[in-house]
């Protein structure tokens, strides 16, 4: 499994998803001094510690006086979060529609309807539970038709809620119990979800569906128990099963788990049941289309002669550029124009499948239209385009635009009720709430809209908000704003302290972290350049760095000096490449040894594309581009993208080539990352 620190917050930008903060009160009493908020700020918080604990009559009374302050409707969530047991259907009801486009709206609803089902409260629920998509509350809600005699759809929204690769909630028991009682689970729908299940590798389940399914046709399901306890390597063994319904499912699907293991093995027992099954179409398509992916992502020698029998239902786009990949590392240059050639347009036009078609061209020995693309992408700023320069040896092209947006479109977007309540939730540290509610905001402005939004959240210091506002927008050149030069003077003391490229160790901490200083990965890495609280330790103890504990990480001083000290260990590990070292960064040093292990050590520009870490796979090209973009913010002599990629093999730095910089208007500039 990959490293859960290589999670970057950057590159899954912003799901817009809401979080119920149980602990704020916590967090924002110990993150702001009482000196540093208004009275009103010092209020709001005693205000809302009150409703987190549940005293109802302490809220009260703490909160008078913030009706016309503007995160007042916050106050009302909390108390109403904690209180949403005893809370009137009416009450409730009426607040989630008047706030129908805040951040807290969606969870508290949720959560609220779960509470009525708790509850029993059918009548409520009835009325108000009704389109939500979340499985417990769609429990809910049909028994709450069941038991009002409301029954027509009943049936089949129950059976949808049944038929699911995986257990669902407790809470849909009694509507699963009305199932059964009234004959909705039939043989076929229980096969569905037998078959859903095999799919997702989930044996456990499968046991327990037998029940509802033929005495006689539970020896199909003994089989597959067999298979997929030997991990399928016996599948070999279903060419003497009979031809029906029951076999073509289970060796289709058994096919594809195979596949997911050992792909050459998949292929194999294909050919022997090919023909011996009459698979229908899809059943066929999808084993082909999961073992022809699979051999490709593996990189085996017959990945191309899998890929040239798939039909074309079961080619995609996953599965064309996955083709181009395998074409790539094995020098099948006409197979690789050929098969970009048969992308979508969009694939197509991109910037990583232009560069290698000029490469397959100039191996085709098609020199000039090889170089009419590469002289195309040399126009543009990013790591494609950066590497096609290199190969015509031209200058790179970055075209700033100053950052153009009047004071009176930033004030007026300040003034709005939506980015003015995010950009109060960030003052008190309710760093969670803010992000969602400007998301929201953000949501509904134009492209013009958006650059006033960047420059907002730009003035405030709300630098990924202000990246991300920029890439919404399509406006990818204002390059002061998209990659501030932050915390220069702590980068360049661990630079020098550690033999690291300043520009590199900028480049990391804009893709890792979008430069929030505070930010905070799923995975639990942290601060600018995201460290794990273990690596940290780790680092602690083999260099005697002073760590306090995880909160340290999320100070700009101590993040950047662990951070680059990680860098230079990985430089010491990797033999001076950048290209490994910041894969490792990503994805952990263990994943990039299992890959020079294991994949053909080619080109380094090839072997990036040959990472089966779809994320990896874009990390490095990433940051390769935006510390070229930080040479020339930096106004230091750019260092040529080419220079930081030496041969894997390679175990001596490579004297670094540089290059100038032009503006070169004649396309639009595209931006990787």
């Amino acid at each position: 499994m990959k490293n859960p620190r290589h999670i970057s917050i950057a590159q899954r930008r912003d799901r817009k998803s809401i979080v119920v903060l149980t602990a704020a009160c916590l967090f924002i009493s110990q993150c702001l001094p009482a000196q540093t908020l208004s009275q009103e700020q010092q209020q709001f918080i005693s205000s809302w510690q009150a409703a987190s604990r549940g005293d109802h009559t302490a809220f009260l009374n703490r909160r008078q006086g913030l009706e016309q302050y503007i995160l007042f409707p916050y106050l009302q969530y909390e108390d109403l979060r904690n209180r949403r047991a005893k809370v009137s259907p009416a009450e409730m009801a009426s607040f989630l529609d008047q706030h129908q486009d805040w951040a807290f709206t969606g969870g508290l609803r949720t959560a609220w309807l779960k509470t009525l089902g708790r509850q029993g409260r059918w009548e409520a629920l009835l009325i108000h539970g009704a389109g939500s998509r979340d499985t417990v509350v769609r429990c809910y809600h049909a028994r709450a038709r069941i038991r009002a005699g409301k029954l027509e759809g009943v049936m089949a929204e129950a059976q949808e809620l049944w038929t699911a690769p995986g257990s669902q909630p407790k809470e849909c028991n009694p509507l699963f119990d009305w199932l059964r009682a009234n004959s909705g689970i039939t043989p076929g729908l229980a096969w569905r979800r037998i078959r859903l299940a095999m799919q997702a590798g989930n044996p456990r389940l499968t046991l327990y569906l037998a029940r509802y399914v033929p005495a006689q046709d539970r020896q199909w399901l003994e089989r597959w128990q067999d298979l997929n306890r030997s991990r399928y390597r016996n599948l070999g063994v279903a060419r003497n099963w009979r031809d029906e319904e029951l076999s073509r499912m289970i060796t289709s699907v058994s096919l594809q788990r195979l596949a997911r293991r050992d792909a050459t093995r998949a292929w194999k027992v294909f050919q022997q049941l090919d023909g011996r099954f009459k698979w229908s179409e899809s059943q066929r398509h999808a084993a082909l289309r999961e073992i022809a992916l699979q051999a490709a992502v593996e990189l085996a020698p017959e990945a191309l002669d899998i890929m040239a029998t798939l039909p074309a239902g079961a080619l995609d786009d996953q599965v064309l550029q996955w083709w181009a990949r395998s074409a790539m590392v094995g020098g099948h240059w006409q197979v690789l124009a050929d098969v970009i050639s048969r992308m979508p347009p969009e694939t197509r036009a991109d910037a990583r499948w232009r560069y290698w078609m000029a490469a397959a061209r100039e191996q085709l020995g098609d020199a000039q239209r090889a170089s009419q693309i590469r002289e195309a992408l040399a126009r543009e700023a990013n790591y494609y385009g950066f590497l096609s320069a290199d190969k015509l040896d031209l200058p790179y092209s970055i075209c700033p635009l100053e950052p153009a947006v009047s004071k009176a479109d930033v004030n007026t977007l300040r003034a709005r009720e939506d980015f003015g309540r995010a950009l109060e939730l960030r003052a008190i540290s309710l760093d969670n709430w803010a992000a969602a509610e400007w998301s929201l905001a953000a949501g509904r402005l134009d492209k013009n809209g958006l650059r006033a939004a960047a420059a907002l959240a730009f003035d405030e210091g709300w630098y990924d908000r202000a990246i991300f506002s920029l890439g919404d927008s399509g406006d990818l050149r204002y390059y002061a704003w998209r990659f501030p030069l932050l915390w220069q003077q702590q980068v360049a003391a661990e630079s020098s302290r550690n033999g690291i490229d300043p520009a590199w160790i900028h480049g990391v901490m804009r893709s890792e972290s979008a430069l929030v200083e505070t930010a905070r990965s799923s995975a639990g890495a942290l601060g600018l350049m995201q460290i794990t609280p273990a690596t940290a330790q780790q680092l602690s103890r083999r260099h005697g760095l002073a760590y306090r504990g995880s909160e340290q990480l999320k100070e700009a001083d101590t993040n950047i000096r662990f951070g680059t000290r990680f860098m230079r260990d990985l430089m010491d590990r990797f033999n001076q490449n950048p290209v490994l070292v910041s894969g490792a960064y990503n994805a952990g040093p263990e994943a990039v040894d299992r890959w020079l292990s294991t994949r053909p050590r080619v080109n380094a520009d090839i072997w990036v594309e040959s990472i089966p870490y779809f994320e990896t796979r874009d990390y490095i090209p990433r940051v390769l581009a935006f510390t070229a973009i930080y040479d020339w913010r930096m106004q230091n002599p750019v260092t040529r993208v080419s220079s930081r990629m030496p041969k894997l093999d390679s175990g001596t730095i490579q004297p670094a080539e540089t290059t100038g910089v032009v503006c070169s208007m004649k396309t639009e500039e595209r931006q990787a990352g």
